[in-house]
């Protein structure tokens, strides 16, 4: 099985599918308004799905479209803004 189809757990991931999954994590990982530490990336047939959580809406929002410059697929954004409050 190759690499890439190991990561993710399925034969039917296309070659494709993976190379876009590292584009869009190293973009998030060098952009200085992202913590990316809690953002996973699923990649489809091209299609991309973001999840997990933020501090900000404008993280949300970066991440989108960071991972939307490099598809031209639409991207589903599932990241919820979780906001900390200080007491």
């Amino acid at each position: 099985m190759h690499a890439s189809n190991h990561r993710f757990g399925t034969s039917q991931v296309f070659p494709t599918d993976a190379h876009l999954w590292t584009r869009i994590h190293e973009q998030m990982q060098r952009h200085g308004e992202v913590d990316a530490s809690k953002i996973g990336i699923v990649v489809r047939g091209g299609q991309v799905l973001l999840w997990g959580s933020v501090g900000t809406e404008q993280e949300r929002t970066m991440a989108g479209l960071i991972a939307g410059r490099l598809t031209a697929r639409p991207v589903v954004n599932y990241i919820q803004v979780l906001r900390t409050t200080a007491n």
